[in-house]
């Protein structure tokens, strides 16, 4: 089997990292040696890396500062596959491979919207993202969006027609998330119900419109005066969003215990599960939320929460940055809950094996067997 190396800023508490993590994972499972490259050795997610995937420290801090230690790594290993995911080792992994003309197979996971995201992006990077993909993407041996959304763009930005790039979306771990789901819920609110509680999990950051979330969640107060709403989640915003809560006068309503390492027995347990994001890529939480059974509201953001929901089929829809229509949505989601079952089976969709297989079949069409 061919080796294969992943690059990831850190193994932070973000749906790309979750997902490369889960990826990485089944195929050393599978039988290929798998190293994980780290540009920082440190987040929540590191304790779900398997002690079958190496670990690689890159030790540089930031990604500025990483070009040389993976240039030191790729020419001591030489593996014949790299993949990044996230914009920065992504074109960490594109300048070191021009500058160094490392043979390795480079493979991009376009894991957000681009265009979507670039207006609006606290990152620098990200902000540039179109630029950086019209004019380095073609570097890369080989693309794939996680959604049909990111993949449109990145073919109308790249000049591609429709489907030059194929669409692998992020996995759910079933077999994982079912088990722990069955754990008890650490919160109390969860674990003792005194009323309806609505869920999001998620950042702190701006992409995830938390703003728009609780003016709409004012409103199902209004409506249901014991409703609950559990924020899990850690992140640069947080101060913003503690503010936002004391302003609308939901502080005794609303709580924000920071990240949970297993939001799936909150999933399972919260009445209604629910993401207000501006733009996604795929919106990893939201096929998660499925597939503990969970009952799910979502803005029909570009993209991915529209795809995962079948337009609605699967969950409810609302308009991106619309409170009332949020909070209509959620209204209708406690009034008459999804049947549980058809909310997993539709998250089989999305399963680990299915899309490790989708990776399996592209690298294979470039002559890899991982």
């Amino acid at each position: 089997m061919t080796n294969i190396a992943f690059i990831l800023p850190a193994p932070n508490g973000g749906g790309a990292e979750r997902a490369m993590i889960a990826v990485a994972n089944r195929m050393a499972a599978d039988g290929a040696q798998v190293d994980m490259l780290l540009v920082r050795r440190e987040g929540p997610f590191l304790c779900d890396i398997a002690g079958s995937v190496r670990i690689i420290d890159l030790a540089a801090g930031n990604i500025r500062k990483a070009l040389p230690a993976l240039r030191r790594y790729m020419r001591a290993e030489r593996p014949p596959l790299l993949i990044s995911a996230l914009v920065g080792t992504d074109v960490l992994a594109l300048v070191g491979k021009a500058l160094f003309r490392w043979p390795t197979h480079l493979h991009l996971s376009v894991q957000n919207a681009p265009v979507a995201s670039a207006g609006v992006s606290q990152d620098a990077l990200e902000r540039r993202w179109p630029l950086i993909i019209r004019t380095l993407y073609r570097f890369a041996d080989s693309l794939n969006g996680i959604s049909i959304g990111v993949a449109r763009d990145v073919e109308a930005l790249m000049g591609k027609a429709q489907g030059g790039v194929p669409v692998i979306n992020n996995p759910v771990d079933i077999a994982r998330a079912r088990a722990r789901s069955a754990e008890a819920p650490a919160h109390s609110w969860l674990a003792r119900k005194s009323g309806p509680v609505v869920l999001a999990v998620g950042r702190l950051v701006r992409q995830k419109d938390y703003p728009t979330l609780l003016r709409a969640f004012r409103i199902v107060r209004e409506r249901r005066p014991g409703a609950r709403l559990l924020i899990l989640g850690e992140g640069q915003d947080r101060a913003e969003v503690e503010a936002e809560i004391h302003a609308l006068g939901l502080a005794d309503a609303v709580a924000m215990p920071g990240f949970d390492d297993n939001p799936f027995a909150a999933m399972a347990a919260a009445d209604v599960f629910v993401l207000a994001s501006r733009w996604e890529g795929f919106a990893n939480v939201v096929a998660e939320a499925l597939a503990c059974g969970a009952t799910v509201v979502s803005t029909d953001c570009p993209s991915g929460p529209g795809e995962i929901l079948a337009g609605g089929e699967y969950g409810r829809l609302a308009p991106v940055g619309d409170a009332a229509a949020l909070a209509d949505a959620i209204g209708a989601a406690l009034a008459e809950p999804a049947d549980p079952d058809v909310s997993r089976r539709r998250a089989e969709e999305f399963s680990l094996d299915r899309v490790v297989a989708g990776y399996r079949a592209l690298f294979a069409a470039h002559g890899l067997r991982v």
